[in-house]
């Protein structure tokens, strides 16, 4: 039997629990018919650096809620540019923690607000029919008024709604490593390092070493960002320039231990919605500059929402509005910004990583 329900969110992360928690805010009776799938049992593993902002924890506060998981605030960011380091020091610049256990409390906070949530159900597939959309999930059919694909850069559900804007996608490589806390002063002195050196590569991003806490041992997560958010550039060898940053920091891990993922990146031009059909977070788009995801995806719940009961009082499922929604939005205003900003901090050329240091030294301090 077909099971009829009025806003069906596919992806049970920030941006799909944010969605529903900004919906249960707003609009509570139209939240009580709404549900969201997860394709995996929480807590599940999510690669991400575990970078909280200051503007993920405004979003947070605005829903009232607050994730108590383990976490290690940054009070300063050490900015490499080959051999010239500058630093940017303010108290809680952003905190860092591990995405699995982040997302399993925001899903405990939204569960206790009353969200159905079901998890290790999986998007197969969508046809239009009249008034809604059929879903076919790996466990029943569902015919929706409204979809929201918020089921992250590899969204099934983008792919089936054959959107063909597939260049917009940056690379990341991971890994986390065990350290003495006692022998690493910038885990004791809350310091995150950026390494823009790998910029002269063709990198367009950095490598990254964040302190954090996983299973309760102090841990450093390392990764290099690679934004493409020039597609046609060449490319930088990724595994070459994390091998070589990882020696340079006496860090033996195998490539076999890396984990990588893509993320999209945002695009004023992107299409984010068909009739019935929203996308949000990392399937629609996320910053390109610094690869900062988490805050995004919270924003996007707040766009989505009002989106969802606009469309549920005029009773018009066009979605023609939510381009333009997000766009004026203050997610849309720092998405667009930081667009702009990466396309001004990636050039290609012998001068890369002189330009590079020229444009961001301005915010940061060379002591």
């Amino acid at each position: 039997m077909t099971e009829n329900i009025d806003v069906l969110i596919v992806g049970g992360g920030p941006a799909g629990l944010s969605t529903w928690l900004h919906l249960h805010q707003k609009a509570p009776v139209l939240a009580a018919r709404s549900i969201v799938i997860e394709k995996a049992t929480y807590p599940r593993q999510k690669l991400c650096g575990g970078g909280v902002t200051r503007r993920a924890d405004l979003t947070l506060g605005r829903l009232r809620i607050k994730i108590d998981v383990p976490a290690i605030p940054v009070h300063t960011v050490e900015v490499r540019f080959g051999s010239d380091t500058y630093y940017l020091r303010q108290r809680n610049i952003f905190r860092v923690v591990r995405r699995h256990e982040f997302d399993h409390a925001l899903a405990l906070s939204a569960i206790k607000r009353g969200l159905r949530l079901s998890e290790n159900e999986h998007f197969c597939d969508f046809e239009r029919v009249t008034d809604g959309v059929l879903v076919q999930t790996s466990r029943r059919v569902l015919k929706v008024r409204a979809l929201v694909a918020a089921d992250g850069a590899k969204s099934v559900v983008r792919a089936k709604m054959r959107l063909s804007d597939k260049t917009r996608m940056s690379r990341l490589l991971e890994v986390v490593t065990p350290i003495d806390v006692r022998g690493s002063e910038r885990v004791t002195k809350n310091v995150a390092v950026l390494d823009f050196t790998s910029v002269a590569e063709n990198l367009q991003g950095y490598v990254w070493d964040f302190p954090c806490i996983e299973a309760g041992v102090p841990c450093v997560n390392r990764g290099v960002f690679d934004s493409r958010v020039y597609p046609n550039n060449e490319r930088a060898d990724l595994k070459s320039i994390f091998s070589q940053a990882l020696q340079q920091r006496q860090v033996d891990r195998p490539p076999q231990s890396w984990q990588g993922h893509p993320e999209r990146w945002f695009s004023e031009k992107g299409i984010y919605s068909q009739a019935n059909i929203l996308l949000a977070g990392d399937a629609a788009g996320v910053e390109p500059a610094f690869g900062e995801g988490i805050a995004q995806a919270l924003g996007y719940g707040d766009v989505a929402a009002t989106t969802l009961m606009n469309a549920f009082h005029h009773q018009d499922f066009s979605f023609d509005d939510y381009r333009a929604r997000l766009l004026a939005h203050p997610l849309g205003q720092s998405l667009k910004f930081q667009t702009r900003l990466a396309k001004k901090l990636y050039r290609e050329g012998p001068d890369a990583l002189a330009h590079a240091k020229k444009l961001l030294a301005r915010w940061l301090s060379p002591v």
